[in-house]
């Protein structure tokens, strides 16, 4: 009895036994199916990524040239292109070193395609900020160009205006002048009976006799007016002598000397001058030009002669 026992007790243990081998064997064909599909999977996923790299090169190189076109347009659109480009190389390199194995499983080629992408929108999105900005500087320049031509023109204006200002100044300065209506110089002698009379006689002289008048002008300002007498004798020189106070005047930049000068009340009425010079030591024949000065113009001149 007990025998028997023991033999059932060993057939079902020895049953126990080949089921679990058969079920350790059946774990283990699992496993290595499940690792065999795995690295099929794995090797199915890998594809190659030389096009990807093809394109990063062709989009930086398009940028490259873009950007060297628009550089050196002004400093400070120099500036932004600088580090926009610093910007976009770091994103260069991140991808480039995604795409560094050659070869990638799909779900690591999906992001670095996503990368590409957004790489290339970032690149877009530069080029047209770099292309507002050119236009924008490209406008600024045209829009001085065309100020510096307005200011130039301006300028020839304001010269031109200037020019004419100075003319007319000078015309009203010349029309305001005074000038003489006539001048006379009678050389006189004085006579036994019947006073003073003309001649031309030299030995006989006594004195020089002068009469002007001024021309009216309505331009001309009202008031006394400075008129200065030069007699040139025959050998170019002015007769002075401090009898007739003889001295000095400023015209046209330096100075020049006077016979006589005479003070004139101008009121516009042709107003006469008549005075006379006491025959001057020093005189002798041949012919005399008497020049009349006012302060800013030579009035007039006449001669006379003496034998």
């Amino acid at each position: 009895m007990s025998l028997h026992n023991n033999d059932k007790r060993s057939k079902k243990l020895l049953f126990l036994m080949i089921i679990a081998l058969v079920l350790l064997n059946a774990g283990l064909i699992y496993q290595l199916v499940t690792k065999n599909n795995k690295l099929q999977s794995t090797q199915v996923e890998m594809v190659d990524v030389s096009q990807q790299l093809t394109d990063l090169k062709v989009i930086e190189d398009e940028l490259r040239v873009n950007l060297e076109l628009k550089s050196g347009q002004n400093a400070k659109l120099d500036s932004i292109i600088e580090l926009r480009n610093q910007e976009i190389q770091t994103q260069v390199n991140e991808i480039k070193n995604i795409l560094a194995k050659g070869k990638l499983t799909k779900a690591e080629l999906a992001k670095a395609k996503q990368r590409l992408s957004d790489f290339e929108n970032q690149v877009d999105q530069l080029k047209n900020e770099i292309e507002t900005l050119s236009q924008q500087n490209q406008y600024l320049r045209d829009e001085n160009y065309v100020m510096q031509k307005q200011l130039e023109e301006e300028k020839k204006i304001n010269k031109t205006i200037k020019t004419e200002n100075s003319e007319l100044v000078k015309k009203v300065e010349v029309g305001s002048r005074i000038f003489l209506k006539s001048i006379d110089v009678n050389p006189l002698h004085e006579a036994l009976i019947g006073g003073f009379k003309t001649t031309s006689k030299l030995a006989k002289l006594d004195k020089l006799e002068i009469t002007c008048t001024l021309a009216n002008n309505d331009l001309a300002e009202e008031g006394e007016k400075t008129l200065y007498f030069q007699i040139i004798s025959p050998n170019k020189s002015t007769l002075h002598s401090d009898n007739t106070s003889s001295g000095t005047f400023k015209f046209d930049g330096g100075d020049r000397m006077y016979t006589i000068k005479k003070v004139v009340n101008f009121q516009n009425k042709n107003e006469s001058v008549q005075f006379s010079i006491p025959k001057i030591e020093g005189m002798t024949e041949g012919t005399y030009t008497v020049h009349v000065y006012s302060d800013s113009n030579k009035m007039e001149s006449t001669t006379f002669t003496l034998r």
